[in-house]
């Protein structure tokens, strides 16, 4: 489950954030195979990459736009002392950032640190992997994957 943010006294490095992030379009019954085994690996003492699934392309591109994906770059680059800080970095309003900030958050990408007067975001990950697989089935109801 995400978390909203660290405490003051746990810094990033103090997690053991899993290396990737897997986005992927997926059937609720896949999502939950992958979920299962990733708790039986759990209990094994292996770590799984963390997964975000969604039902449709259409759901995956309404969250990972071209500027989510800017400050998702940015954030992996360096974390941002504040949302007010990576706003300038990026050169975009701080309303419109916040946004997209509280959006990526939500979905467990974002995480922050925080102190009495900022959030700092960051990602945890050192690697984002967005898959897309495409099915079909042929006229003779063969399932095809492109």
């Amino acid at each position: 489950m995400p978390t909203d943010k660290l405490p003051d006294d746990l810094a990033p490095e103090d997690v053991n954030w899993p290396e990737t992030l897997r986005i992927t379009i997926s059937t609720p019954e896949e999502a939950a195979e992958r979920a299962l085994a990733a708790a039986e690996a759990a209990e094994r003492g292996e770590q799984s990459p963390a997964e975000i699934s969604f039902a449709s392309a259409n759901k995956l591109r309404k969250l990972l736009t071209d500027r989510r994906f800017e400050i998702i770059r940015s954030l992996m680059d360096e974390p941002a002392p504040s949302i007010s800080a990576l706003a300038d970095r990026l050169d975009r309003s701080y309303s419109v950032v916040h946004d997209d900030i509280e959006v990526l958050a939500e979905y467990g990408i974002v995480q922050f640190r925080s102190d009495r007067r900022n959030r700092a975001p960051f990602v945890p990950y050192e690697t984002i992997d967005v898959s897309l697989t495409i099915q079909g089935t042929r006229s003779d109801g063969v399932e095809t994957v492109g």
